[in-house]
């Protein structure tokens, strides 16, 4: 054998720096791969405020190289997926969605968009342009899933859905999270903390963190003081903390100063029956005592709730007073506190430049959008209900609503039912099955753009251009050029007014007065960071009519009124309330769908219960269960868990049969909503649980 033959040749290799577009962490990284393969993924600490990464980053190349990734258009032939052409593609496509608008107008087409569309500017602004220059405000949305909560409140009380208020953790004395597990999932939510788990447990001596949560998180075991309070009744805990404070200490003064309408809070809360509160809660009135005490206490403190109360009966009302208590005890825009950030880029304008709100009620309830779309809840309604305006036409833009949504055995009967359905993804979707079309997606490794809503939404803001560290295979578009080709198509006018339209062209608009544009950031391998969070910016992003903080809207103080006088034991005998959980390797269901097969050691088809609420029920650890309600039923293997207060049920979120797990969300209602902003019950819905399985019934015939 020649020497040459024991030479290991290894192709060259290109490193290039970018950033994760998986989370609002948005954590700086170095990629190394070669002309066709990412080769290592690691963590770039000559960033302005490097971070270190997580499992999900680190593996991103294993989902943009994963076997099962469409590279490549498919059209449905005689209920078959087969390859075919974008050419194909926009002729079809296009010729049915003129047809469509001719036949039944423009709002018979209508868009659901998923997580990975938020993430891509470029995706999100042309599906966006698209969608309003063929004339239809008919766009659903994830947000409906977890972060209406946020919105709503940010509307009512700031004035924007958008206007945002990070926690500044590192001057936090006391912080006070509601269904938050930042262990896990990182600080950010609709705002990022870089590193924010990590500057949580750096908290100064004496410094507190008190977590209300029914599961004894990894959060958890590491606070100050944990509650397990039942799901769904944080409001109740926050407006008795709240009043306890007003009778005792009275409200700050800054909070006169800030805000209008605070007087028509106090007979409320001076009418709170404490006793009532902590039954209803089912903790100790003296927990509730023992909070306020120590979050007025405080020299700096602040409140965030978060989406284990978000996504419940009671989201908006827990996100509202979450804000209030931060407010009557002086803890807005000010060190320690929950600020608006100050940062080149107006966060308010260019979110709603992306994502542009609109009042038109829907057509079947007659709900209002929040954040410029409606509730991923009401979209069955819309395709199955005759009538004009009867959606008959959708884009599925990076979702995956089947599984991440309520209901989704009646939403797939739905979706069988239009006469266009087009999905646009990484992957084929159990919400495809019966896609007309598939169009490939883009993965954020082989894309040139920066989100400059990532820089606004950070406490640590910085920019960074996100650069393919590959190309897109030479067989794929990226999303932004096949939304620009199909309007060609059809002869809409894109961005009105902007010729030859491009997401670099988009970017340096968005940035207009920024003080820099899409040039500087890109000859900034590293980014460009700027100050960390400052406090005393608020008054100048408040959208409200008064120029204040809308402390009291009526729709809010009614919904609370109407709370406090239908309160009820929420657990009945042998009934569980249903939650969920997030592990650090997986996302949501977009992201399950790539990685589950690696993840085969975790139970996706498994319900944990507690040990007294086991040993009542006769369970045991292996046990098959029937998980049951009026929506629907599956089955599921016990776990016996010593986290978990009694009366809850933990089932994660975001699985399918394929990946070994089952979609819990079968369980939960696409009617029993937040009667604020349509979410569903995903942390708080009733189930019962069962031994064995011979009951099991997916409730088809409805």
């Amino acid at each position: 054998m020649k020497a040459a033959a024991l030479i290991e040749r290894r192709p060259e290799t290109i490193r290039t720096k970018t950033y994760c577009q998986i989370c609002e962490q948005a954590c700086p990284l170095i990629v190394t791969a070669t002309t066709d393969r990412i080769v290592d993924i690691a963590p770039n600490r000559a960033a302005p405020h490097w971070r270190d990464f997580c499992i999900k980053g680190a593996s991103a190349g294993r989902v943009r190289d994963h076997p099962d990734r469409v590279l490549t258009p498919f059209r449905r032939i005689d209920g078959r997926l087969v390859a075919s052409s974008y050419e194909a593609a926009l002729d079809d496509i296009a010729q049915r969605l003129i047809r469509l608008g001719q036949d039944f107008g423009t709002q018979a087409l209508a868009s659901y968009t998923g997580n990975p569309n938020g993430f891509s500017i470029s995706n999100s602004a042309f599906h966006n342009a698209f969608m309003a220059a063929f004339g239809s405000s008919n766009r659903f949305w994830v947000g409906s899933i977890d972060q209406n909560a946020m919105h709503y409140v940010a509307k009512a009380i700031y004035g924007s859905a958008w206007c945002t208020l990070l926690p500044d953790i590192d001057h936090c004395q006391c912080l006070l999270l509601i269904g938050a597990n930042p262990a896990i999932s990182a600080m950010s939510w609709m705002g990022a903390v870089p590193e924010g788990w990590r500057r949580v447990l750096a908290r100064p001596e004496g410094a507190e963190l008190i977590v209300l949560d029914p599961r004894h998180s990894e959060t958890a075991q590491k606070a100050t003081l944990h509650i397990a309070s039942l799901p769904e009744t944080d409001w109740a805990f926050l407006i008795a903390v709240i009043a306890t404070i007003e009778r005792r200490f009275g409200f700050a003064p800054a909070a006169y100063e800030q805000a209008v309408g605070l007087e028509r809070i106090v007979p409320i809360l001076r009418d709170i029956d404490m006793a009532g509160m902590a039954a209803y809660c089912d903790v100790p009135v003296t927990a509730i005592e023992d909070v306020a005490e120590r979050f007025h206490a405080a020299k700096t403190a602040a409140c965030l709730a978060r989406t284990g109360s978000a996504m419940g009966r009671y989201g908006a009302l827990t996100e509202w007073l979450s804000h209030l208590l931060n407010l009557v005890t002086g803890r807005i825009d000010v060190r320690g506190g929950r600020c608006y950030n100050d940062v080149p880029i107006d966060l308010v304008s260019v979110a709603e430049q992306v994502f542009p709100d609109h009042e038109r009620p829907s057509r079947v309830r007659g709900t209002k959008p929040i954040a410029g779309a409606y509730a991923l809840a009401e979209l069955p309604d819309e395709i199955l209900t005759p009538g004009p305006g009867q959606v008959r036409g959708l884009i599925v833009n990076g979702g995956n609503p089947v599984i991440s949504g309520p209901d989704g055995v009646r939403l797939a009967k739905a979706l069988a039912e239009l006469d266009l359905l087009v999905g646009i993804d990484l992957f084929v979707r159990d919400s495809h099955a019966s896609a007309d079309w598939i169009i490939p997606g883009s993965h954020f490794l082989e894309r040139d753009e920066f989100n400059p809503l990532s820089m606004a939404l950070s406490t640590d803001p910085w920019v960074q251009a996100g650069r393919a560290a590959l190309p897109l295979p030479n067989s794929i578009w990226p999303e932004w050029r096949f939304y620009k080709a199909l309007a060609e198509r059809m002869g809409l006018d894109l961005f009105a007014g902007l010729p030859d339209p491009s997401p670099p062209r988009l970017i340096d608009g968005l940035l207009h007065g920024a003080g820099f544009g899409y040039d500087e950031v890109w000859n900034a391998p590293n980014g460009l960071g700027f100050l960390p969070l400052r406090p005393g910016k608020l008054s100048g992003a408040l959208r409200t009519p008064s120029g204040k903080i809308e402390a009291t809207p009526a729709p809010l103080l009614e919904a609370l009124q109407q709370a406090l006088a239908t309160l009820q034991q929420p657990i009945q005998e042998k009934q569980y309330r249903l939650i969920s959980r997030r592990r650090m390797a997986a996302m949501n269901s977009w992201l399950n769908n790539s990685i589950g097969h690696e993840m085969r050691d975790l139970r996706h088809d498994s319900i944990e219960i507690s040990k007294a609420d086991a040993a009542r029920d006769t369970l045991v650890d292996g046990d098959v269960v029937t998980v049951s309600n009026m929506t629907g039923a599956l089955c599921a293997k016990v776990i016996v868990s010593d986290s978990l207060r009694c009366g809850v049920a933990v089932m994660e979120h975001g699985w399918e049969a394929s990946l070994g797990g089952v979609n819990r969300n079968e369980l939960v209602s696409a009617i029993d909503l937040d009667p604020l902003t349509s979410v569903p019950r995903f942390n708080g819905t009733g189930v019962t649980i069962e031994k064995g399985h011979e009951r099991l019934h997916r409730y088809t015939e409805r």
